[in-house]
């Protein structure tokens, strides 16, 4: 067994006895990145690639490109440098630490920090420390706004520095073990796909076309709904129930925060039931305030949101809630089983993005007029009851395998992790 020593930092641990600690600085210049003024436009839209942190996750590895790019006028006009290929890109902000390796000449705006490795430093080794640090890191970052870490922060960081040798076994240790597990991980990724889209097909059809394949057909009138069960209707949304909108009371106002009732925001839509949200108020920010309790049974929607290019949330109340602007609630007055109008959302949720998507607003966001006149294939309440019944037995078993895959793809991240962490470390011999 190799001799070890104590590095003096917590989060490293024990390393090899003939290793050393050394400052980022050491091993790399650091490198700051800047923006050409947006408004003059012979500095946009050249050859040259320019990235911020939203255009590249640690688990992309490589980035060679952003959403933008710059003219050698906009490089020149600004603090921005030409990067060469090899170095590592960090995310100073938003969030802090993600990592990549650029895998050609490219610059970056303030928001990422430029590693240039130097002789014997191996970018990929260091890749792979950096990659696992990331909470570490964000205990040196301050903000208000948004936190931020430091170049000089960054710089005076400490990382293990084996000799250049071990630096590439570890390398290529990790090259192959990661592949290995990215492999499972994304043959689980596509299962759940395939889970999740067996389970909207099924849901789509319960809504659409009911139970029974022999029933009677009709023209819904809705070229993308198509037939529909004769004696069922379609309806617009807003003549389910009445809608409304929420608020945020004031921020500055601490008799409105932190009470006992839910105050839901985007954040809070992750599930089709809300049990609870993260942020509370009082009664008297309900009160002053102009807010709306809703009632259990009613439908939230979120209307504002990052997210909507992908899924369209929607979730029913399970206890009393307000909600802030980017929301949307629906308190049914008719005869409608929120379970079901909540399943026929769900199964609607591709046709909602590509409408979405066909609005083609700069802002993320839904329409009211579109959210109130949305078609709604509406049968009886007897036949929604049955429908919401057989739903929630097909889709148990979907939800089973969809949540046991997404708990061995938590497992194999975390094992990745430890892996990464064991091997950059040297508490484990390759």
């Amino acid at each position: 067994m190799r001799a070890m020593k104590n590095s003096g930092i917590e989060w490293i641990g024990e390393i090899p006895q003939d290793w050393g600690l050394r400052k980022i600085k050491t091993n790399f210049d650091i490198i700051a990145g800047a923006t050409p003024k947006s408004g003059e436009a012979s500095f946009w839209d050249g050859d040259i690639p320019w990235i911020t942190p939203a255009d590249y996750t640690t688990e992309g590895v490589y980035v060679s490109a952003g959403h933008k790019s710059i003219t050698q006028d906009g490089l020149n006009s600004c603090a921005t440098s030409l990067i060469p290929e090899g170095s590592i890109i960090f995310s100073k902000r938003a969030p802090v630490g993600l990592v990549a390796i650029n895998s050609n000449s490219l610059c970056t705006n303030q928001g990422c920090l430029s590693c240039v490795p130097k002789d014997s430093v191996d970018a990929k080794y260091y890749y792979y420390v950096m990659s696992i640090y990331g909470e570490q890191f964000d205990l040196f970052a301050s903000g208000t706004t948004f936190k931020e870490i430091s170049a000089d922060a960054f710089a005076n960081f400490k990382l293990p520095y084996p000799d250049y040798e071990t630096q590439k076994r570890i390398t290529s240790f990790l090259d192959t073990k990661c592949a290995e597990i990215d492999a499972l991980i994304a043959a689980k990724e596509k299962t759940n796909a395939l889970l999740k889209e067996r389970r909207q097909s099924i849901i789509y059809e319960a809504v659409t076309k009911g139970l029974d394949p022999t029933v009677p057909m009709k023209d819904s009138g809705v070229e993308w709904i198509g037939e529909i069960p004769e004696g069922w209707e379609i309806a617009a949304l807003k003549r389910l129930g009445t809608p409304a909108t929420g608020s945020t009371p004031s921020k500055d106002n601490p008799d409105y925060w932190d009470g006992n009732i839910p105050w839901v925001s985007s954040k809070d839509m992750k599930s089709d039931y809300l049990l609870d949200s993260e942020d509370h108020i009082t009664q008297a920010a309900v009160d002053e305030c102009g807010l709306t309790l809703f009632n259990p049974g009613t439908l939230i929607f979120c209307v504002r949101s990052g997210i909507l290019r992908h899924t369209f949330p929607v979730a029913v109340a399970t206890l009393p809630v307000t909600i802030n602007q980017d929301l949307r609630a629906l308190s049914l007055t008719g005869d409608v089983n929120p379970a079901f109008l909540l399943y026929y959302m769900r199964g609607m949720n591709d046709t909602i993005v590509t409408l979405y998507e066909k609005i083609g607003a700069t802002v993320e966001s839904i329409e009211m007029n579109w959210f109130l006149y949305f078609p709604v294939v509406l049968p009886s309440r007897e036949e929604q009851d049955r429908i919401v019944k057989a739903l929630g037995s097909r889709c148990t078993d979907l939800d089973q395998a969809v949540k046991q895959n997404e708990d061995t793809i938590r497992q194999l991240k975390e094992y990745r992790q430890s892996l990464i962490y064991e091997a950059v470390t040297g508490k484990i011999e390759v």
